[in-house]
C-alpha cells in the first residue's frame, strides 16, 4: 500500500511541474513585447512574427530589429 501512495505523489507531482514548465505558444502575440533583453551574457530579441532571435551585442539586437 505505501509503494501505490508513493507512486501516486511522485505521478501527482510531476505532472504538476510538467504543467507549470509548459511552454507559452498560448500566450497572445500583442502580449509578448518586442526588444532586446541581456541574459547569460547575450542579447535576446523578439521580432514582429514572434520569432525570436540572438546576438552578442545590444547594438546587434537592436540592429537586427530594425530591419
Amino acid at each position: 500500500m505505501l509503494m501505490k501512495t508513493l507512486a501516486s505523489v511522485v505521478i501527482a507531482v510531476s505532472a504538476t511541474l510538467l504543467l507549470g514548465c509548459g511552454d507559452d505558444s498560448g500566450v497572445e502575440s500583442s502580449q509578448v513585447k518586442k526588444g532586446c533583453k541581456e541574459r547569460d551574457g547575450a542579447w535576446f530579441g523578439r521580432l514582429d512574427d514572434n520569432t525570436s532571435f540572438m546576438s552578442q551585442t545590444q547594438e546587434a539586437c537592436e540592429e537586427r530589429l530594425r530591419q
